[in-house]
């Protein structure tokens, strides 16, 4: 029994110096063919706004002409492979405060589009 315990008690000093030499400040390097911070900001947010048009449907078109009339893809606009984006994807899942840098950023993105939007349509209605 006290060979266990003696296991027991390396193993946690082993844990909280493995968790004691990470410092959760240090940031992920972006490997080549990982889109940047801010190209993952752009094609979110161009997905946001795509998926937005076609549920709302601000066009009101016939629900079977909904594909082809909402047919813009973030991806083609933005000049991104799927492969590349998928890439993204995982590699971001995999660091979550990068991931939450850039869903803030989206959510900031959105925001302004969406105070101008209100900013402009005011504008037109006062004249």
């Amino acid at each position: 029994m006290k060979i266990k315990g003696v296991y027991d008690t390396i193993t946690l000093l082993l844990l909280l110096t493995a968790m004691a030499c990470h410092n959760p400040k240090d940031k992920a390097e972006i490997p080549p063919g990982i889109l940047s911070l801010e190209q993952m900001r752009i094609v979110l947010a161009d997905f946001a706004l795509a998926e937005s048009a076609a549920v709302l449907n601000v066009k009101n078109v016939p629900i079977h002409k909904v594909d082809s009339t909402y047919a813009f893809d973030p991806l083609i606009e933005n000049n991104i492979r799927k492969t590349q984006f998928d890439s993204s994807i995982a590699f971001y899942a995999g660091n979550p405060e990068l991931y939450k840098q850039i869903y803030d950023s989206v959510v900031v993105t959105l925001s302004q589009m969406k105070s101008q939007k209100s900013a402009s349509v005011n504008s037109q209605s006062s004249k």
